[in-house]
């Protein structure tokens, strides 16, 4: 999968809810540091944002630009699932 398409991904898995570093990779079966590599392309282009947990455990979410995309994007592959 390209680069692009996972900052995507990412995209439409943060709507449920803000997530870990170490969750993100292991939503897009990937390594830590490639979720890392994609979250710091992403923070760069404000599509999301990083803060500390109640516990300490810092999180990302993404920004209200980027939930307007993603949520497009899902609404897309949802219709395309439908479809198969």
């Amino acid at each position: 999968m390209s680069a692009s398409t996972l900052r995507n991904k990412i995209g439409v898995i943060l709507l449920d809810k803000p997530m870990s570093l170490k969750e993100i990779a292991e939503e897009l079966e990937t390594t830590e540091k490639k979720a890392y590599n994609l979250l710091k392309n992403m923070f760069q282009n404000d599509r999301v944002a990083s803060f500390k947990d109640i516990d300490g455990q810092r999180k990302y979410r993404i920004t209200e630009e980027e939930t307007e995309a993603a949520l497009k994007r899902k609404a897309k592959a949802d219709k395309k699932a439908a479809k198969a």
